[in-house]
């Protein structure tokens, strides 16, 4: 995937943050009255969370232009700079919190390396760097049952391959952190809601455009295809099990038919 490339136009701006991030933001992170630093902000989504969150000033930092100028246009309470999460110009101490949302998986091990300190620099000695991202055992869990990419990698098992050579191991990166200074490194499990669409085709049309997931680029338009007619058979002919009270709202408001007892 190109981040920089007009064809990737939006694929990380048009959706905010789900209240289930806010939450736990809110519990985790307490940014009220930090300086955050969000690497890899794309269009500025976790931005716009921080600040609604009562962060005290947000920085995004993406090395694709584009991102930057459409994150800018949605949040120009913000400060946002185009560069690299590898050397982004800031001064050193700047940040209480160094965001960095689903970015790893595209490093390579040297970047990794120069990525972390890059962090590690411009946190402030009490600073604390959150980095949120999938670990290669998340992608393969069948919870919950209705994750997409999990019926993606069942499709088009190829992906599995992918999705394991870009993923660094868990181990492997938390050392990487303790190597280049960070005193304290904890994992935290956190399963974020992304998105509830309002209709199935919101959700194909989402797919067919290729946002907000870069492993859609792995795949031809006719496999999205393919992705869409058999999203639209396990609608008529088996359905799916809804835990959330709220998507279970939206699916009704949207004329689903809602078994309100099975869910």
């Amino acid at each position: 995937m190109e981040f920089s490339s007009p064809s990737t136009s939006r694929a990380y701006s048009d959706r905010d943050a789900d209240t289930s991030w806010e939450t736990w933001c809110k519990r985790e992170i307490a940014p009220v009255g930090k300086d955050v630093i969000d690497l890899g902000c794309g269009g500025g989504i976790y931005v716009r969370g921080f600040l609604a969150c009562g962060a005290h000033g947000v920085i995004g930092v993406d090395s694709s232009k584009p991102y930057i100028e459409e994150a800018q246009q949605a949040c120009p309470q913000a400060r946002f700079i185009n560069a690299s999460c590898l050397d982004t110009g800031l001064d050193s101490q700047c940040a209480d919190v160094v965001f960095e949302r689903a970015v790893i998986h595209h490093f390579t091990h040297g970047e990794l390396i120069a990525n972390a300190v890059e962090i590690h620099r411009l946190l402030k000695a009490d600073g604390v760097a959150y980095i949120q991202d999938r670990t290669q055992e998340d992608v393969v869990a069948d919870d919950p049952q209705y994750w997409i990419r999990r019926e993606l990698l069942e499709m088009y098992p190829r992906l599995l391959k992918f999705e394991a050579n870009r993923r660094p191991k868990t181990e492997d990166y938390c050392a990487i952190l303790k190597d280049v200074g960070f005193s304290s490194v904890d994992t935290l499990t956190f399963v974020e809601t992304r998105k509830i669409y309002d209709s199935v085709d919101a959700l194909a049309q989402e797919l067919q455009q290729r946002k907000g997931k870069s492993i859609l680029f792995q795949l031809t338009d006719d496999e999205l295809d393919e992705i869409h007619l058999a999203t639209l058979e396990v609608l008529e002919g088996t359905g799916l099990l809804f835990d959330d009270e709220e998507a279970l709202e939206v699916l009704d408001g949207g004329g689903a038919i809602i078994d309100k007892k099975n869910k």
